[in-house]
């Protein structure tokens, strides 16, 4: 077993920071948006996140598309909205929020507080478009394979401020490994190719019948399908998603009472968002409010979440994996 180890460290060019708890190992490069690069389960080797193969690590100015410029992999988060698109209330109304929210593109505020036994990271980042801060503190403990992540979201301001948030891992997934969701959970499909992958777009229990698929089970690689499912709040009871492999399992676990919905994104060798070779990768996304658009979640589903005027929000989840 590995000692527990904090160490700054370079990671494709850029200044970042390893935690080794002695069973696993977390890496973070907080100046390309506090994204977490790396989750490494040390008992088996393997990586549980993916890494694009041709995309370059480097800094993507705000207002650009996070698929053509900063989808390399790993786990970012997305918030105050996932799709681009107008803030759809006032008195920010119609103020431009980017593609994969205001997260992704900033510098943000870092500090690592190391304890006896425990390090906690912890990532600020400020509102562009609308005045908030977002918090998110990753806690690592020696010998643990738990990460714990808390969530806290400030309304800076004296307006509501209108949200939903997705946490974004990219996962290194395998044919063969199976995807569990909680049987409670109602779905919505936001998105799927060929667009007739499934049979209806709405109330769908996982796992449901789709053309070439034979769910829990992922497919081959030449699959060559797509799909983004989405939970409704209600009735998830559960508050759980696992991805099994054969030499362990990545499981997240939250509050379904604060955190009540749960999303999917599959890219099962459809396409390769750059223009090469397609993805086979896999988005495990505990989340708040109808995905993917703030807008549509305001004017379509009504399904979102609000900051009251200078009020807080906050949420927690974690990650574990297991041999």
């Amino acid at each position: 077993m590995n000692p527990f180890s904090i160490k700054r460290t370079i990671i494709e060019g850029f200044e970042g920071v390893q935690v080794n708890t002695g069973v696993m190992e977390l890496s973070i490069i907080p100046e390309l948006g506090g994204k977490v690069n790396s989750l490494h389960d040390n008992r088996s080797g393997r990586e549980w996140l993916w890494r694009h193969p041709r995309f370059e690590y480097k800094h993507v100015p705000y207002g650009s598309t996070y698929v053509q410029g900063a989808d390399t992999g790993g786990w970012d988060e997305c918030f105050p909205s996932v799709a681009e698109c107008k803030y759809p209330s006032a008195p920010w109304q119609d103020a431009f929020i980017q593609d994969h929210g205001e997260l992704w593109s900033q510098v943000p505020g870092f500090e690592i507080i190391e304890e006896s036994q425990r390090v906690l990271l912890s990532t600020v980042w400020q509102g562009i478009a609308l005045p908030y801060t977002f918090k998110r503190v990753v806690t690592l403990a020696e010998n643990s394979a738990v990460v714990h992540v808390d969530y806290e979201v400030t309304n800076n301001s004296d307006h509501p401020i209108n949200y939903v948030w997705s946490i974004h891992p990219l996962l290194a997934i395998e044919p063969g490994m199976e995807l569990h969701l909680p049987t409670s959970a109602r779905f919505n499909v936001g998105g799927a190719s060929p667009q007739d992958l499934v049979a209806s777009d709405k109330d769908l229990q996982y796992p449901f019948m789709a053309k070439g698929l034979n769910f829990p089970a992922l497919p081959e690689t030449s699959a060559k399908v797509a799909i983004k499912i989405w939970s409704e709040p209600l009735p998830l009871d559960e508050g759980w998603a696992e991805l099994h492999a054969d030499d362990g399992q990545l499981k997240m676990r939250w509050d379904p009472a604060v955190l009540m919905q749960v999303a999917a994104w599959m890219n099962l060798g459809a396409f390769g968002m750059d223009g090469g070779s397609p993805y086979y990768n896999l988005g495990l996304e505990p989340c708040i409010g109808a995905q993917d658009s703030l807008n549509d979640a305001v004017t379509r589903y009504d399904l979102f979440e609000t900051l009251p005027p200078h009020g807080l929000n906050n949420w927690w989840l974690e990650i574990e994996l297991t041999a």
